[in-house]
């Protein structure tokens, strides 16, 4: 059945519901069960025999945003198709009430994001509206332009379509990265909305300022130019406009309700009017923190706390034409700023996941997905009342990207405190992306990515590329017990993982080793020590692929897919391209029209072992690339 079908997709719905335990079972790896997550210290693990699993449906184009109608169905935005989904929370049917024709998509940030539905939709008032955001392009597809919009459909229950697009606000930065984009309202009426930084002045962008600390000025309020709304989080009136009592920050108000944002996926708001938030940090820190209206976050300066841990501010954007932006140490002629000469008035974020200290292995466990970091996706409140999940009571649950793990952070009787660290819930080998609960309070629907990393957690190994429920929903319900799906051990510490408590990417660059440029403890205390060439014309191609396969999964299947054959990104497998082995490096390195750089995230000897691996898989035939060939290209 044709997926953009506006009727039912009941019968194919039907029966993933009716396998869901069978098939989570099947997807589960019959090899020796790894652990859930590395982490830089112990958390507890919840009780998951308290619940019964299953999934739900499948087959969703990255589900980013879900809520729950007063017509007691799941409401879906799909990030790659563009389509707002309807899905029977029972039966798992799906029913497609929107396709957008504009919507922009790309490989982790960009497409049909975030969700809200009116406060009185379905009541009979006429405010049946439903409001989302999404990227178009304004450029070409080799030179892309995107924007992000918000915009309100009206629901048309006869016919049971969304119609009649109204352009609430447009123009908003947009990128290849780090766009954020949940969609709220508040208990005040009003809309807020989470723009990240679009990953400006890091990794691909590293010539990219970051504004999220710049202000609008009054002209460009005046004339909507809203491009210093990036790494911001605004609150607009229903109609678009600019409320009357926003906060005026250093004389100007605009719709910035707070800044210095990195990527604020999580956005909730608590029983008491609470706005809670949840965002990305780099490598460390990811942050939790309440909102206060023109708040200061201190990102990019700042990542958690001002404790000069973990963490420079290196102002990529401004360092001299011709910089090696690959070279580690970086350049004395690079602008570098420990947190402690930040000057503004930074509010502090009520918990970190993790604060670490300088000398922490960071890139050299398993690569980002074992960095101290966990990727919270998305936010929610919860209070269990009298028949809920007593254990999370007064909670904020935290589904994460990197960990395929529910974290569920206590909060003091107030609401204005964490207290202690997060507890781990409901653990699989996939990337949580949102969650929900049902009215009973007893049932959660956990919404997960099509593709991506993710820790890997049966088998040997701690990242993987292979998610055991790719676009999917699964349903935990509390109460019933133990069914369905397997849930994984609790996460492992650093020490652990080091130790050999738990399995490591053999290939994963080792203890002290740079993971931008290879070099070894010399280098790292600032010696001139460099790895030895791994790869030669002499080299054996079958063992030099098999090394480069864990990192080409941990590093290029999101985009290229698995077996080569392309998700966002080119097809590999029997590309007389990948003949030239200089192209091959040059792409790696550098990037390639829409593809991103990775010379500052991996060594020379990690990209001949990937450009080896590719150049030699799913029909290619064209020998090993070389450290030496690939070190020329830099």
């Amino acid at each position: 059945m044709d997926k953009r079908s506006t009727a039912f997709r009941g019968i194919k719905a039907i029966e993933r519901s009716a396998v869901g335990g069978g098939l989570a079972a099947a997807l589960m790896l019959s090899t020796g069960l790894a652990v859930a997550q590395v982490l830089p210290n112990e958390i507890e693990t919840g009780d998951n025999a308290l619940f019964s699993s299953r999934v739900l449906t499948t087959d969703l184009s990255n589900p980013w945003a879900m809520r729950w109608g007063p017509d007691n169905m799941i409401w879906v935005t799909e990030r790659t198709s563009g389509e707002v989904t309807r899905i029977d929370p029972v039966s798992g049917a799906q029913q497609v009430l929107l396709v957008l024709e504009d919507v922009y998509t790309g490989p982790q940030h960009e497409g049909l994001l975030g969700l809200a539905l009116h406060p009185e939709f379905l009541e009979g008032t006429g405010n049946d509206y439903v409001y989302i955001s999404y990227t178009i392009n304004n450029g070409s597809t080799e030179e892309p332009d995107p924007s992000a919009r918000i915009v309100r459909y009206t629901y048309n229950e006869q016919l049971q379509q969304l119609v009649e697009q109204t352009v609430l606000l447009e123009g908003l930065p947009a990128w290849n990265d780090h766009n954020a984009g949940r969609v709220v309202f508040g208990p005040d009426g009003k809309i807020f909305y989470s723009i990240g930084e679009q990953g400006a002045n890091f990794g691909r962008n590293q010539r990219r300022p970051n504004l999220a600390l710049t202000l609008p000025t009054q002209e460009e309020v005046d004339s909507a130019n809203w491009r210093t709304y990036s790494g911001k989080i605004l609150r607009l009136n229903p109609d678009g406009s600019i409320p009357d009592d926003n906060p005026e920050i250093e004389g100007v108000r605009s719709h910035i309700y707070s800044y210095g944002h990195r990527n604020p996926q999580g956005l909730a708001f608590g029983p008491d009017g609470t706005l809670y938030e949840a965002e990305h940090g780099p490598a460390t820190d990811d942050e939790l923190n309440i909102i206060q209206p023109g708040g200061n976050y201190g990102w990019p300066w700042v990542a958690g706390y001002i404790d000069d841990k973990a963490y420079l501010y290196v102002n990529w954007s401004e360092a001299p034409e011709g910089t090696n932006l690959n070279a580690t140490p970086v350049p004395d002629t690079v602008p570098q700023f420990p947190e402690s000469e930040f000057e503004g008035e930074m509010i502090d974020p009520i918990a970190t996941y993790w604060t670490v200290e300088d000398d922490y292995p960071i890139g050299a466990i398993c690569g980002y997905i074992c960095d101290p970091t966990i990727a919270p996706s998305s936010l929610l409140y919860y209070e269990a009342g009298e028949d809920g999940i007593v254990e999370w009571d007064n909670s904020l649950l935290i589904p994460t990207l990197k960990h395929g793990t529910l974290y569920v952070q206590r909060l003091s009787e107030d609401g204005q405190q964490a207290e202690g660290d997060p507890v781990a819930w409901l653990s699989t080998q996939n990337r949580y992306r949102d969650v929900i609960v049902a009215p009973d309070n007893r049932t959660v629907f956990i919404a997960t990515d099509a593709f991506g990393s993710a820790a890997q957690k049966f088998g040997d190994g701690l990242n993987t590329s292979v998610l055991h429920n790719p676009g999917a929903i699964l349903v935990f319900t509390y109460g019933e017990g133990g069914n369905g799906l397997g849930f994984a051990q609790g996460p492992a510490t650093v020490d652990e993982a080091r130790s050999g408590g738990a399995s490591t990417n053999a290939a994963a660059p080792q203890e002290w080793e740079d993971p931008a440029t290879g070099g070894g403890a010399e280098q790292a205390e600032g010696g001139e020590a460099e790895a030895p060439d791994s790869v030669t014309e002499e080299s054996n191609i079958t063992d030099v692929a098999a090394l480069g396969a864990p990192k080409y999964a941990e590093t290029c299947a999101m985009c290229h897919g698995p077996d080569g054959r392309g998700r966002a990104g080119a097809v590999l497998a029997g590309n007389e391209k990948l003949a030239d082995a200089d192209f091959v490096a040059t792409s790696i390195v550098h990037g390639f029209g829409y593809m991103p750089a990775f010379g500052d995230q991996l060594s020379d000897n990690d990209i001949a072992e990937i450009g080896t691996y590719i150049r030699n898989s799913w029909g290619n035939d064209f020998g090993v690339l070389t450290t030496e060939q690939v070190r020329n290209t830099r």
